[in-house]
């Protein structure tokens, strides 16, 4: 009976590790991917931390990660977008430009990524979605962002112009013009584009926490119409919004533009 358990557990393990394929999908080719090796990585969590009523910065970590993250090599392009909206489950978004369909398609917002993702987790038989704010870290190694003020400060005003000009310095200005892909070249996992001029959606929600002196959580509250996006520097966007620059972004300074790369399982 033990051994008949034991092995139930492993295959309900295998499960979880691999994405099922539903045989009954329409096929089409899925995207590029790059697998992402097991291993610790930095994470300082995405969030408004409260200790004694005054924002601090989020504890950073170092977090294990025990299985492959499975994540696109690029962006979701155009070109393949357009087939979302061709087939109707996608809402049409910006034409393309100069570019044309060789652009990652921007000018989307989480509801768009979200309904990209069941489109073609349906036409690939695997299962797609957007990585959290943690997996985005993760996959884009040292081209993530630990955006700590590592002084906790008393005045909010101060604290907020202080992250306000540090995201500032990193950008050095907008840039508007939406390149090819590859334009912003590959990390070290070999994922093109990271922390490019095009922010990706993640499916992590806003969240307020208030700490206790000794760190554990007093409460969590999460805002679910909110989403984190991460890029240069990391917002938090409202979920409707296709451009942060004409208003909707949360917290943080407005992205140049919105875009999402999907994970597999």
């Amino acid at each position: 009976m033990k051994s008949a358990v034991l092995i139930c557990a492993l295959l309900g393990s295998a499960v979880l590790a691999f994405p099922v394929v539903r045989e009954d999908a329409p096929r089409t080719a899925p995207p590029e991917t790059v697998v992402v090796a097991p291993g610790d990585f930095r994470y300082r969590p995405a969030g408004q931390y409260r200790l004694d009523g005054r924002v601090v910065d989020p504890p950073a970590e170092t977090r294990g990660a025990a299985t492959p993250l499975v994540i696109m090599r690029h962006q979701v392009s155009r070109a393949e977008y357009a087939r979302c909206v061709a087939d109707d489950a996608c809402a049409p978004a910006p034409a393309p430009g100069q570019e044309g369909y060789a652009q990652p398609q921007t000018g989307v917002s989480w509801q768009d990524a979200t309904a990209y993702a069941d489109w073609l987790s349906e036409r690939t038989g695997q299962d797609w979605r957007l990585p959290t704010d943690a997996e985005w870290v993760r996959a884009a190694a040292e081209r993530a962002v630990d955006e700590g003020l590592e002084t906790a400060g008393s005045d909010p005003a101060a604290r907020w112009l202080a992250q306000y000009g540090q995201n500032v310095d990193r950008r050095a200005g907008p840039d508007l013009e939406v390149r090819p892909q590859g334009a912003f070249g590959v990390n070290s996992n070999g994922l093109a584009d990271m922390a490019g001029n095009v922010w990706e959606w993640t499916s992590t929600c806003s969240r307020k926490i208030e700490l206790a002196a000794d760190g554990a959580r007093l409460s969590d509250h999460a805002f679910c119409g909110v989403r984190v996006v991460q890029g240069q520097h990391r917002a938090e966007i409202v979920d409707f919004v296709r451009d942060a620059r004409a208003g909707g972004c949360a917290v943080g300074l407005p992205p140049d533009h919105l875009g999402f790369r999907l994970v597999l399982g």
